[in-house]
Parts: structure tokens; C-alpha cells; sequence
């Protein structure tokens, strides 16, 4: 499931002329920014439910540590060997309506994981609230 949500962002940026430069990167990108907003409504869901108002620094150990272990998890999946390509090949010989089937999962997932971050951020909003 992993590697087929991968697939179907890398799959979309090389459908466009413009965007085929470092396709594969601008997929992983994706990738963790999903990652990222689930890692990010986790903490807010977590304020909520303690009662507790923590600030987020990016040079603090509640923001390195999963950084840098979703960097690993990506070096491990995507840099280290060329796996992946092996993956987008795979998925390629799919029958269009499979294919398709999962592109609307995958757009679903997305969907539904920003959802979820903005919903969050409603239950715990910024310090000092909303500026307009």
C-alpha cells in the first residue's frame, strides 16, 4: 500500500510535461507530507485529550525525532536501492480499471488524512487563536 501511494503521486507528476524533472523526489515529498499531517493531528489530538497546551519548535525532540525517522524510513524504501522502480514497473502491468480503482483509494486516503489535520487543528488551535 505503501509503495502503490507512492506510485500513484509518481504516476501523476510524470503524466505532466512540466513536472517530469525529479519526479521520483517530488513523490516522496508527497509522501511524507501525508506522513507529516498524520504525525501532526496525532499531537494536536494529544493536546486535546491531556489538556495540555505544548508549542512545537522544530529544534525540539517531539519534532527531530519523528523527522528523522521518517527520513530513515524513506532512505530505507526509496534511496538506498532503486526498489521502487521495481514497484512502479509492477504496478504499470495492472489492468487500467484496477489502476483506476486505486488512483480514487489513494485521492480518498489524501482526502481524508487533510481532513483529519484540519479537524484537529479546529479541536487545538495555534496559541492565541486564529488571526484574521
Amino acid at each position: 500500500m505503501y509503495y502503490y501511494l507512492f506510485y500513484k503521486f509518481y504516476k501523476l507528476f510524470e503524466a505532466f510535461k512540466t513536472t517530469r524533472w525529479l519526479t521520483d523526489t517530488k513523490a516522496i515529498i508527497v509522501v511524507m507530507s501525508i506522513e507529516i499531517w498524520i504525525l501532526f493531528s496525532l499531537n494536536c489530538y494529544y493536546d486535546v485529550l491531556s489538556h495540555k497546551r505544548g508549542q512545537l519548535n522544530f529544534i525540539s525532540i517531539k519534532v527531530l525525532v519523528p523527522f528523522i525517522l521518517l527520513l530513515i524510513i524513506k532512505w530505507f524504501a526509496f534511496w538506498r536501492d532503486d526498489r521502487w522502480k521495481d514497484y512502479v514497473k509492477e504496478f504499470d502491468k495492472w489492468p487500467e480499471e484496477k489502476n483506476n480503482k486505486g488512483g480514487w483509494i489513494v485521492a480518498g486516503i489524501t482526502l481524508f488524512f487533510f481532513a483529519n489535520l484540519l479537524f484537529s487543528l479546529y479541536l487545538d488551535p495555534p496559541p492565541g487563536g486564529w488571526k484574521q
